[in-house]
């Protein structure tokens, strides 16, 4: 049996390389460019075909099912009752539940087999199913594929993995960002803390900006579908609020930093941050910290230079900022750097004129011990130190 894959202009067909079977791709306006058969008939909906449904549901930076609702109508009225239909896309909890009333309306397949998949890390898979039926079929079709393949009993559940994996990593970042703000005022070193208490048993993450859209994505749709269920999601909200506000300590810092040690005000001042996202494109700009930071600067009147080529120089203008090289950083007063960046790491401490701060531990103290160096959470003591 062949499998018809019905994508959307945005799918990476690339991704089922490895599928075991035929591919057919769907492709109504003839606009996608791809190695397989391609056709743009609608009647091989109703022939013997497994059918992957695979559109991008995630291009705002919010989930949107609109596309994935419209090929389900497509299928409504041609879908055969021994077709396999899977959905292969990011969606939050119980969109296959409502996906299969747009495909069944009023339930005339009882043994409708719908299976739902994604990737919910590297190297591994999640595969649920209306029945065992479609399980094993759609296991079938993915075991050539790259990913381990772990089943769930139940598709909602499966759903949830990947929201549940990041509101986890942005509560643990949170309860970290909150810690490291706290141990400045303490002048206690968090850092040196964590890893001493890291071990097999425990792994408390470094305070960190949240730059990657799918954490802040997933997170703020907890608290969307809380909203919708009524139920409380207090906490959510508090780590979002609490990785939200490192913009406004980064600039409490730099704040602190450039007037206790240069005698500067920050109007007077050029501030160049260095790092906005740590994904491959800038997919949204909500509670993106970086460019709070940068609104937060420019709101008062402070000179704002961002670097990361990963940006259009557009969007980093219309937040009343100038993109520059990391050439041009060394001439700010003040380098802030919020990701993790391999050329970040390798700043020249002898270039640095006033000041440089980091959102999470980048540097070796000792190779920037004549600098005026500062990172969240890593008050700088001298060995044995009391203040």
């Amino acid at each position: 049996m062949k499998t018809l894959i019905y994508p959307d202009i945005a799918t990476n067909l690339t991704q089922y390389e490895n599928l075991n079977s035929d591919i057919i791709v769907y492709d109504a306006e003839d606009t996608l460019t791809t190695q397989y058969e391609k056709t743009c008939d609608d009647d091989i909906f109703t022939n013997e075909v497994n059918i992957i449904l695979a559109p991008t549901t995630t291009t705002t930076g919010k989930y949107d099912t609109k596309s994935l609702t419209q090929m389900c109508r497509q299928l409504s009225d041609k879908i055969r009752t021994d077709t396999l239909v899977v959905i292969d896309a990011q969606i939050p909890p119980r969109t296959v539940y409502k996906m299969k009333k747009v495909i069944d309306e009023y339930d005339l397949i009882p043994d409708i087999k719908i299976a739902y998949t994604n990737k919910i890390s590297q190297n591994t898979r999640i595969i649920a199913a209306t029945n065992q039926e479609a399980l094993n079929e759609t296991v079938e079709l993915y075991k050539s594929m790259p990913e381990e393949i772990k089943t769930c009993k139940h598709i909602q559940t499966a759903e949830a993995i990947p929201l549940i994996k990041n509101t986890y990593k942005d509560t643990t970042i949170a309860l970290s960002n909150q810690l490291a703000i706290l141990s400045e005022a303490l002048t206690i070193d968090l850092i040196e803390a964590i890893d001493i208490i890291n071990n097999e048993n425990m792994q408390i993450p470094y305070p960190k900006p949240i730059l990657e859209n799918r954490v802040i994505m997933d997170s703020n749709q907890i608290l969307r579908l809380a909203d919708e269920y009524g139920e409380s999601t207090t906490l959510t909200q508090i780590t979002r609020d609490t990785n939200n506000y490192v913009a406004y300590h980064m600039a409490y810092m730099a704040e602190k930093e450039l007037y206790l040690k240069e005698h500067l005000a920050m109007f007077e001042t050029t501030v160049a941050i260095l790092g906005i996202t740590e994904d491959q494109e800038l997919i949204t700009q909500e509670d993106n910290t970086s460019l709070i930071l940068v609104d937060d600067f420019v709101s008062r009147d402070v000179e704002v230079w961002v670097h990361d080529d990963k940006i259009s120089e557009q969007i980093i203008e219309e937040h009343g900022a100038q993109k520059i090289t990391l050439e041009q950083a060394y001439e700010a007063d003040c380098i802030i750097i919020m990701t993790d960046t391999p050329e970040y790491r390798e700043l020249d401490p002898e270039r640095i004129e006033k000041v440089i701060i980091t959102a999470l531990p980048l540097f070796d103290e000792e190779k920037f011990s004549n600098v005026k160096y500062s990172s969240v959470g890593q008050y700088r003591l001298k060995k044995g130190e009391m203040l």
